[in-house]
C-alpha cells in the first residue's frame, strides 16, 4: 500500500511539461519562450536564406507560420520570399502546398488553350465528390492590361506558357486555399505590382535608422523638450553662449521674491 501511495507524488516530481507548437506559438509564455529559442537557433545558422540569418524575429515568424501550416521551418523560410519588403510565396510552392494538401482528388491541373495574344490558362481541380473546382482564367489580354507584360525583364515575353499557368496557379490558390495561401502573394506578383500597391524602404535610410540614441535635452527654465541639432555638435561655443546670456537678462527680472514664498508653499523637500 505504501508503494501505491508514493507512485502519484514521484511521478508528480518527474514531470516535464511537454511543449508543442500545435497552430500558433503565441498561445502561450511557454511556447513563446520555446519558439524564441529555436527562432535565435536557427537564425545562427548559414543554411537558411539571408533574411533569416541574424535575424531571429523573422525566424519566429516562419516558425508560427509552420506551426500553423503543419509544416516543417525549413521548408516555409526556403520558400517565403522578401520582395519590396513584403512576404511572397515562390510560385512552386503554392502549387505543391496545394497539391500535398490532400483537399482534393487530383493535383492541379491546367487548361491552356490559344496561341500568341489569343493564349489563356484555367487551373482547376477535381474535389472528393468529383465536382470540378476551378480558378479564374488568365489571358495574354489580361497581362497586358495589368502591366506584367510590358515591366523590364518580365518573363511573360520570353516563357508565357510558364508564367500564365503560374499565374493561374496563385489565383486559384488565392480563390480556393486562403487558409494555405495566408493571405500572402506570390513573388512574381509582388513583383509586378506598381508602386502604389507597397512602400518601398530607402536603402540609405533604412541602413541609417536607429544607429544614433535619441537624447533628448529639457530646459530647466521653461520645460520644453529639445532635440540635439547637428550645429550643437559642430559649433559647441554657439550652444554656450546662449545659457549664459539667459541666466543674465533673468536675474534682473526679479522674479526671487515670489520664487521663494513659491518655494515655501507649494515644495517640500521632504517630500
Amino acid at each position: 500500500m505504501s508503494e501505491t501511495t508514493n507512485k502519484p507524488a514521484v511521478q508528480v516530481q518527474n514531470t516535464s511539461v511537454d511543449i508543442k507548437l500545435d497552430g500558433n506559438v503565441f498561445s502561450g509564455w511557454h511556447e513563446f519562450q520555446a519558439a524564441g529559442k529555436m527562432a535565435a537557433a536557427l537564425s545562427q545558422s548559414t543554411i537558411v536564406p539571408r533574411d533569416y540569418q541574424k535575424n531571429p524575429g523573422n525566424c519566429l515568424i516562419a516558425l508560427d507560420m509552420a506551426s500553423r501550416m503543419g509544416t516543417s521551418p525549413m521548408m516555409v523560410m526556403q520558400n517565403l520570399y522578401i520582395v519590396n519588403g513584403r512576404p511572397a510565396w515562390s510560385t512552386q510552392y503554392i502549387v505543391a502546398m496545394i497539391n500535398s494538401s490532400r483537399k482534393y482528388k487530383t493535383e492541379l491541373q491546367y487548361d491552356l488553350t490559344g496561341s500568341g495574344d489569343s493564349l489563356q490558362c484555367t487551373a482547376w481541380v477535381l474535389d472528393k465528390s468529383g465536382h470540378k473546382v476551378t480558378g479564374p482564367t488568365i489571358t495574354m489580354q489580361m497581362a497586358k492590361d495589368e502591366g506584367w507584360y510590358g515591366r523590364n525583364g518580365s518573363k511573360w515575353k520570353t516563357m508565357p506558357e510558364v508564367m500564365i499557368r503560374y499565374r493561374a496557379a496563385s489565383f486559384f490558390g488565392r480563390l480556393n486555399c486562403p487558409d494555405m495561401m495566408m493571405g500572402i502573394y506570390s513573388t512574381d506578383e509582388v513583383v509586378e505590382m506598381t508602386p502604389d500597391q507597397y512602400s518601398v524602404v530607402d536603402a540609405e535610410v533604412k541602413e541609417k535608422a536607429n544607429q544614433q540614441p535619441l537624447d533628448f535635452q529639457v530646459d530647466k527654465e521653461t520645460g520644453e523638450v529639445k532635440e540635439p541639432q547637428k550645429a550643437a555638435l559642430e559649433a559647441p561655443a554657439e550652444t554656450v553662449e546662449p545659457p549664459q546670456k539667459r541666466p543674465a537678462e533673468k536675474v534682473s527680472a526679479k522674479p526671487s521674491a515670489p520664487a521663494e514664498q513659491d518655494g515655501q508653499q507649494t515644495f517640500d523637500p521632504g517630500f
